[in-house]
């Protein structure tokens, strides 16, 4: 009876081992494949950060040229503007003086109104100018 047992259970073993070695090895490979597929996802995944960091990178420059740009045209337009101050402070200067020659304090003191209110944005050489000709007012 032992040896029925026994025999049945060799028996059963080898039919058991004989059926395992037949099968297609398909499931180990597929096991296999998720981390080549994970891989190549982390693969992708950090091209696509470089990619995006290099676009970053452009838009960043493009900016920082954009803004160059504009700082250099804003400095360039407000040595536009300084120079017209400056240029229309020396004509209201000269009318003053002119005013104060043909004897037109009135109108002197007209241009002297605009010119004193004017003072800060000119040079130091024109400010100086306006003062002596405030304090030429201011005596009279």
């Amino acid at each position: 009876m032992k040896r029925h047992v026994l025999s049945a259970v060799i028996v059963s073993c080898t039919a058991i081992w004989l059926g395992a070695c037949g099968q297609d090895q398909a499931p180990v490979e597929e096991a296999a494949a998720p981390p080549e597929e994970k891989a190549t996802m982390f693969d992708q995944a950090v091209e696509t950060t470089k990619d995006a960091s290099d676009r970053v990178g452009a838009a960043a420059t493009a900016a920082k040229d954009a803004a160059a740009e504009a700082a250099a045209s804003a400095m360039e337009q407000a040595g536009v503007v300084r120079d017209r101050t400056e240029t229309q402070a020396k004509e209201m200067i000269e009318q003053v003086k002119n005013f104060l020659a043909e004897d037109k304090e009135e109108m002197a003191r007209e241009v002297m109104d605009k010119l004193s209110a004017m003072k800060d944005s000119v040079s130091d050489t024109l400010r100086a100018e306006i003062e002596r000709l405030e304090a030429m007012f201011s005596d009279a």
